[in-house]
């Protein structure tokens, strides 16, 4: 998004339909196509802002305090909005301490240039730091991918945002859905639940990773397509039977996430 000028038009069209249909949450982020994300999520959602949810990220590049204001303020004029509903931290930064980008993150807050905090790509441990570096200011939501393929969140992040009210973000949460082969046994089990539940395959997946109360996806919505198949997944609820069998294909690893650091 906001890579292609002459794609503008259609993805903020894409934006105002899903608006339209109550699909409130447009994540974005600074670095996504270097702002231009930004620019096409600003169009959308100008004259009906109060309709929308919007997240988005800072770089850790811009992970100092300095960094996160100027990076949040660039964020807010592309977006042409005086406050974000959710701002992010996009990764762990190897530069800058991870209390002094919280500080910044929780002054913004304080200043109302942000309604809410949150960071993306965190362990346990990482969003123990960065609640205790935000004070009074509370952390409430953590961006991971999540996944029948990357189930790594499973382990400890799903579980520890549930007992702390941390919403989870799940991104990518259809990935590697059109690269698995027909002699793949997911591949079969996704087609034969789709024509069970009258849906497309994408459509399970995605209920799939929205099937607990604590996570919510932000999957792509390039097209009228996926915006129908997201809104489908909303309301669609597999069955324990069909759950189970897809844990029996897509079995989760028991690993912890991996966190990377990024200078």
């Amino acid at each position: 998004m906001g890579i292609n000028p002459e794609h503008a038009s259609q993805e903020i069209a894409i934006l105002q339909e899903g608006l339209t249909h109550g699909l409130q949450v447009i994540d974005t982020a600074a670095m996504y196509a270097d702002g231009g994300a930004e620019q096409i999520v600003g169009q959308a959602i100008r004259g009906q802002r109060e309709r929308a949810f919007v997240v988005s990220k800072v770089w850790p590049t811009h992970a100092d305090r300095d960094g996160v204001r100027h990076s949040l303020e660039a964020s807010l004029k592309r977006l042409g909005t005086p406050y974000l509903d959710l701002f992010l931290l996009h990764w762990p930064s190897a530069r800058v301490p991870l209390k002094e980008t919280m500080q910044a993150m929780a002054n913004a807050f304080h200043e109302g240039q942000v309604k809410a905090v949150g960071v993306s790509n965190f362990s346990v441990a990482l969003m123990e730091q960065a609640q205790d570096a935000l004070r009074d200011v509370p952390l409430i939501a953590n961006q991971v991918e999540y996944s029948l393929f990357a189930r790594e969140a499973e382990t400890r992040v799903i579980p520890y945002c549930q007992a702390h009210n941390i919403v989870v973000m799940a991104y990518s949460p259809v990935k590697n859905l059109q690269e698995i082969g027909t002699d793949h046994p997911g591949y079969q089990l996704l087609h034969e639940l789709a024509t069970q539940y009258h849906t497309s395959p994408y459509t399970v997946a995605l209920a799939w990773a929205i099937r607990s109360p604590h996570v919510i996806a932000i999957p792509k919505t390039a097209n009228p397509e996926h915006l129908h198949s997201n809104e489908k997944a909303l309301t669609l609820e597999l069955s324990t039977a069909d759950l189970d069998r897809l844990d029996a294909v897509f079995p989760a690893s028991g690993e912890d996430i991996a966190v990377q650091y990024i200078s």
